[in-house]
């Protein structure tokens, strides 16, 4: 389980798999500099959500040391889910979708290059 911490205050648990998706997203977000709504279900089952700003440092730590294949199809899902108004929404059935790729993007012929 890797995290994402926003800024100081948030912190966000994730598979690893999602995390490297996440993370390609707000990144490619946030290098033309536009935030991004970022929404999950917590631990305790509330809804959550940050604004993500390109001021706020983003801190990512995975929990596996090797490099993770991102499948493009999620990777394009996620960006659309992004740039709605709504923003990124990871629910919990796209969570437990998009864990199943950490052991298939490799066989799919859709990923693309390792975040990282």
């Amino acid at each position: 389980m890797g995290m994402l911490h926003v800024g100081r205050i948030t912190r966000i648990d994730l598979p690893d798999a999602v995390l490297a998706h996440v993370h390609a997203v707000l990144i490619a977000k946030l290098r033309v500099h536009e935030p991004v709504l970022v929404g999950w279900t917590g631990p305790d089952g509330r809804r959550d959500e940050v604004f993500v700003h390109p001021s706020m440092s983003l801190v990512v730590r995975y929990d596996a040391d090797d490099a993770l294949g991102l499948d493009r199809a999620w990777l394009e899902r996620l960006m659309r889910s992004a740039n709605g108004v709504g923003g990124l929404q990871l629910t919990d059935e796209m969570i437990d979708a998009m864990r199943a790729l950490g052991a298939d993007v490799g066989a799919k012929g859709s990923a693309v290059e390792p975040a990282g």
